[in-house]
């Protein structure tokens, strides 16, 4: 809560206020405090420090009688006053403020869990596609230089082919790239929005006030059921392969024919392969392959060392290229 200024004793008006009644709404020095829960009336009453006080936040009170909630109604889910109580609830299921905002608390707690899952797993999501992003882009240019080497090496007769690969190539991964990008964009807003939210019933959750928690607890507990992040889906970019030949037939030959290749894990089966049990026996500094081939000047031959492993993702430096990230369930020893 904001912090409120240096006021003085209301009751004595000569002590600097540092107390106050969250029941009267009042600042008391030390000594009034110790007089005011002397008396009967006022026994139960509770106090704060005035510097975490914000005196602007009232606890609301009822309506048609003026009076301070003490009760709270679990058929009519509403705070009510001691006048109400008999008249309007008196055949209803009530309990006391403390007990109903007890019970609150710990529905809240788990909704606030459930929630935060929810964003972690949007977070593991976004993690999964920009890896396959990486990947995807070290695959255009690799597609983009194989393609610009053989043309290279005969010159001009494949001048026109060169264009027409290139092309393609970049349209392609301009189209993909967009998309992808704009999938990861749309999961950090709404990750951060969702977070947002969730930093503001963390907030009302923790104010010790009863009273309050109630009076927003519907709202809270719809904001809470809000974050569904489950239809948050991205897609891999359809790959890029240009296979090469070694012979010299038609010109078209020369260069190779374009595949636009399907992936060969999706979105979804990366996060599955995260939720397993991290595989131990890789580790830093090992000497690895993948199982299956993952980028197109990878093979089952290709031996590289990891460098990194974050989650269930291993990261490997390759002689033929460096930093490439799969899962690790796709990686194993090399003899």
């Amino acid at each position: 809560m904001a912090q409120c200024p240096v006021r003085s004793c209301e009751i004595c008006e000569n002590s600097p206020g540092s107390r106050y009644c969250i029941d009267c709404e009042q600042f008391f020095c030390k000594t009034c405090e110790i007089s005011h829960l002397k008396t009967k009336p006022c026994r139960n009453h509770i106090f704060q420090d005035a510097d975490i006080t914000n005196p602007e936040v009232k606890t609301p009170v009822c309506k048609q009688h003026g009076e301070k909630f003490t009760f709270y109604c679990n058929t009519c889910t509403s705070l009510t006053c001691n006048i109400c109580l008999p008249t309007s609830h008196n055949k209803h299921d009530f309990c006391l403020i403390d007990d109903a905002a007890s019970k609150a608390r710990s529905l809240l707690e788990k909704e606030l869990l459930a929630a935060e899952d929810s964003i972690g797993r949007a977070k593991e999501k976004n993690c999964s596609s920009r890896l396959a992003l990486t990947n995807f882009e070290h695959e255009a240019e690799k597609a983009k230089q194989d393609v610009g080497e053989r043309v290279d090496v005969i010159l001009n007769v494949l001048y026109e082919f060169k264009n027409a690969y290139l092309k393609s190539i970049e349209e392609h991964r301009m189209k993909e790239s967009q998309k992808s990008k704009k999938e990861i964009l749309k999961i950090e807003k709404a990750t951060k929005n969702y977070q947002e939210v969730l930093n503001k019933v963390k907030s009302s959750i923790a104010v010790d006030n009863n009273v309050i928690l109630l009076d927003s607890l519907s709202s809270m507990t719809k904001t809470l059921k809000s974050v569904d992040l489950v239809s948050i889906e991205t897609t891999i970019p359809v790959r890029i392969h240009c296979n090469l030949v070694s012979t010299k037939p038609e010109a078209k030959k020369l260069i190779g024919n374009l595949f636009f290749l399907k992936p060969n894990i999706s979105i979804k089966e990366v996060a599955r392969v995260n939720s397993k049990k991290p595989n131990t026996t890789i580790k830093v500094g090992d000497r690895v392959r993948v199982k299956d081939i993952y980028w197109s000047d990878v093979t089952h031959t290709s031996i590289g060392k990891v460098i990194d492993i974050q989650s269930n993702i291993v990261f490997i430096d390759f002689p033929q290229c460096s930093g490439r990230g799969c899962s690790i369930s796709n990686v194993e020893l090399a003899s």
